[in-house]
């Protein structure tokens, strides 16, 4: 999901016209916002819900082996836990590790609801050797832009109920990651537009973000994947499977605002520019465009000029302001394109400081929508997830923690240690006024204990005036 390639940004161009004064403003809120790990949200990672046609006994066992599925699926972040051998044996027998199950009705289907019993299930994937995802999950938000058969498109927001918008909710639960849309009420409608999110601008993503109080934030466009016409392609074509730096994209975009802001500014004598450029050419040109002018000037730049009569007597008519054809290589990669689905959804993923894009196809936006996030978890899991360490090479740390001075809070820490899925046992071995040492007994890394509790503001490790981490094993509680 995140395969790490330079951006090739040549030919493409990214304007709009603002004033000088809202992008200043817009810069200086992104600038003094911070992504926090305020956000993460506690799951319920033991439970399954599947739907069934009957409560007959047959059904019921049906059901158990898939909610048993889908829990370790849930519990590890991968669908290849299933491969395993030892979790193949105990998916035959998932009434053992039944805890109690029930029925529940919704807008007249019937769902199995089975809760397992979690610590054998640790036990299991950590005997196994296979990935632990803890229960502290980050939030996300999705803005999502789908294009209808009218050409129109329309940010998907909370109020909806739309097949696409259904399978992005079912996945996410199945799989685990707290997820919403927006309410796209008044606030959302001044900060965003469905054309910044169906140009995947980090700029104005984040910013209408800001109020959710997400960890991550993922922007989506879902079209039709026709090949039959000449298509209407997004406006920036960025390759899939880039991956660039936040302040980078975040900078980008803002000296693309400014320039299209100046652009459209009168001249000093008052008069505006004119419609067309030197060659004839609207000034409102777009980026596609752009990018097979330069396209054009590359071919006519490498052809020797002994076969300059050879090449199509001209790919551009200067005489005339239409828009520029498609060479045969954008013909020929379109029609790649849309051999692979109907339907075409790409994404922009915004998180830990880095911004990285991707493109999907499939049959239909609810494919897409369950694939997108199947995607996303999947790399969530492998940034969280603990892959297991034989009980006799755990690590063993001992911890400093300020802040503990009363006995609510010694108990409410030592709690929240045992809770985090990357400790098998925390335990007090001192106490000096308000500082508690702890010794920990790691079930991964420490490494793998900082990403656990980055998750949220309870535990933070001690940092200088300087915010650098100072050395050694020291946090502060807060309560």
């Amino acid at each position: 999901m995140l395969t790490a390639v330079k951006r090739n940004i040549s030919g493409i161009t990214i304007k709009r016209t603002r004033s000088k004064y809202i992008v200043s403003l817009s810069l200086i809120a992104l600038l003094s916002y911070t992504s926090s790990a305020l956000a993460a949200q506690r799951v319920v990672v033991n439970e399954a819900q599947i739907q069934v046609e009957d409560q007959s006994q047959r059904t019921q066992q049906a059901a158990q082996k898939k909610a048993l599925q889908q829990v370790l699926v849930k519990m590890s972040g991968s669908t290849r836990v299933l491969e395993n051998a030892g979790v193949r044996a105990a998916l035959t027998s998932p009434q053992s590790l039944l805890r109690s199950y029930r029925f529940s009705f919704e807008n007249g289907k019937t769902y199995y609801v089975a809760e397992f019993d979690q610590p054998k299930l640790n036990e299991l994937l950590q005997r196994e050797m296979l990935p632990l995802w803890g229960d502290r999950r980050p939030e996300t938000i999705v803005w999502l832009a789908k294009e209808d058969d009218n050409d129109a498109r329309v940010i998907l927001d909370e109020s909806l109920d739309t097949e696409l918008q259904r399978a992005l909710k079912q996945t996410a639960k199945e799989r685990g990651v707290p997820l919403s849309l927006p309410l796209m009420d008044l606030t959302d409608s001044v900060n965003i537009s469905s054309y910044d999110v169906w140009g995947r601008f980090a700029v104005p993503l984040r910013k209408a973000s800001a109020r959710y109080s997400v960890d991550n934030i993922i922007g989506a466009r879902v079209y039709r994947n026709d090949a039959s016409a000449i298509p209407d392609l997004p406006e920036n074509v960025v390759p899939s499977g880039t991956v660039e730096s936040l302040d980078d994209v975040l900078l980008d975009e803002t000296q693309s605002d400014e320039q299209g802001a100046e652009s459209s500014e009168p001249s000093a004598g008052g008069s505006k520019p004119s419609a067309g450029g030197q060659d004839g050419f609207s000034s409102e040109i777009n980026p596609m465009q752009n990018q097979q002018a330069t396209q054009y000037n590359t071919l006519q730049e490498n052809t020797p000029s002994e076969q300059s009569d050879s090449v199509t007597p001209s790919l551009i008519d200067s005489s005339s302001n239409t828009t520029l054809p498609f060479t045969m290589d954008e013909f020929a990669d379109y029609a790649k394109r849309a051999s692979e689905g109907e339907y075409a959804l790409d994404w922009v993923f915004i998180g830990g400081g880095k911004v990285s894009y991707g493109s999907i196809y499939g049959d239909s936006p609810e494919a897409l929508g369950s694939q997108l996030i199947d995607a996303y978890s999947n790399y969530l899991s492998s940034l969280y997830a603990i892959v297991g360490i034989e009980a006799s090479e755990r690590e063993v740390v001992n911890v400093s923690i300020a802040n503990i001075g009363s006995i609510s809070s010694y108990a409410t820490a030592t709690d929240y240690l045992n809770s985090l899925s990357v400790i098998e046992n925390a335990s007090l071995i001192e106490q000096s006024g308000t500082v508690a040492t702890y010794s920990l007994t790691l079930i991964g890394t420490y490494d793998d204990l900082l990403n656990s509790i980055k998750l949220e503001s309870k535990l933070r490790p001690v940092t200088d005036a300087y915010g650098q981490t100072v050395e050694g094993h020291s946090f502060y509680w807060s309560n």
